[in-house]
Order: structure tokens, then sequence, then C-alpha cells
């Protein structure tokens, strides 16, 4: 009898310590990892490619990635943070900041205002994840990039808004479908400012080590 005592009091404290809900997603989803939690993950689309690495810790998450723009054939490398500056239930916000360096051909096959250069590139952001079921969370995104010419005197500033939704598909995998529309400024050197329709739409898949 202690014997089966003991084991019953093990079994409970082992289900106390796990979490109630796991929080699924990767590529944008949730908008900030919980601390001890990390994501791979890999995004196809227009006009922008990439692959990222993102680590919670809790308070703040890190995130690193690099990118090509098959439009303007530039080639971005950032790393960055996110804060949880809310999170409650199934509902969480967590603004950006990231800094990264751009290798920009200045092709205007599809951007005729591109120019090229090489640059800073600090992005600001603000993601939000609600997760509806335990399978499907929808975002919302602003993405505020503005490529800094160092090379040459100019910038490119893209502000962004898109939403979509993050599904899990078994395991540690996840699918993100999403769509932005915004406008692109673009300084180039000797020329005035000029503005532009922008948009996006990015396929995605994450994948959550932990």
């Amino acid at each position: 009898m202690i014997s089966t005592l003991l084991v019953m009091l093990l079994s409970g404290a082992d289900d106390t310590a796990l979490p109630t809900t796991r929080v699924t997603g990767g590529v944008l989803a949730p908008a900030s990892l919980p601390a001890g939690t990390n994501a791979l993950y890999g995004f196809v689309g227009a006009p922008e490619v990439g692959v990222g690495y993102r680590q919670g810790f809790g308070l703040v998450e890190f995130d690193a990635r690099g990118v090509f723009n098959v439009f303007k054939v530039s080639v971005i490398g950032e790393a960055g943070v996110k804060f949880a500056a809310f999170s409650r239930e199934k509902l969480r916000l967590a603004p950006t900041l990231a800094l990264g360096l751009e290798f920009n051909s200045g092709t205007r096959y599809v951007a005729p205002t591109n120019f090229g250069f090489i640059g800073l590139r600090p992005r600001l952001g603000l993601n939000a994840s609600y997760a509806f079921t335990d399978t499907i969370s929808g975002i919302a995104q602003l993405e505020v990039p503005w490529a800094i010419a160092l090379t040459v005197q100019g910038f490119q500033v893209t502000p962004l808004v898109g939403a979509g939704a993050e599904f899990h598909l078994g395991g540690g995998f996840s699918l993100l479908v999403s769509a932005h529309v915004g406008f692109d400024a673009t300084k180039e050197p000797l020329g005035v400012t000029q503005y532009s329709p922008a948009w996006a739409a990015r396929l995605g898949v994450g994948y959550r080590l932990f």
C-alpha cells in the first residue's frame, strides 16, 4: 500500500510539473516563444524567400534570419529581438527590433526605382498571434524595414501590414500562409523620394525543436 501511495504522489507531481497547454507554431506563431523553446523556419513567396532561427528566453525572444529578395536581387542578413509585451490566455503581442546588413544588386527588371548599394537595414515591427484552437493560430504583423545605403546616398523604406494563419501539421511542424500590403518609398542617389505600392505573399514551414 505504501508503495502504491508513493507512485500516486510521484505521478501527481509529474503532472503538475508539465505545462497544461503546448504553444504550437514556429514561423510567426506564437508572436513570442516561451522560455526554453526554439524553432527553425523557412518561407517562400514574393518578393522574398528566407530561412531563420527563433529562441525564446521568456520576456525576450532572439530571432536571426537570412533573406533573398527576388525582385531586387538583394541579400539580407539580420538578427533581432522580440519583446513579450503582452500575453493573456490565447493572445500574444510582441514588438520587434532588428538590425541587418543588405547587399543590393540594383536590378530594375521588377523594381524600377531600385539601386545598387551596401547598407544597414534596421527593422521595426509588431507581431500578434491568437490561438483559435490547439492547431490553428491567426497572425497579424506590422513591419517597417528601412535600408540605409552606406556606399551611396539613398534609402528604401517599405512599411507592410499583413495577416494570415499558421497550422499545426503534427509533430513539431507547422505551415504558415500570409499576405501583406503597404507601400515603398525609395530615395535614389541624386534623386527625389518616389512612392509605389508594395505587397508580399509568404508560404512558410516551421519546425519546433523544443
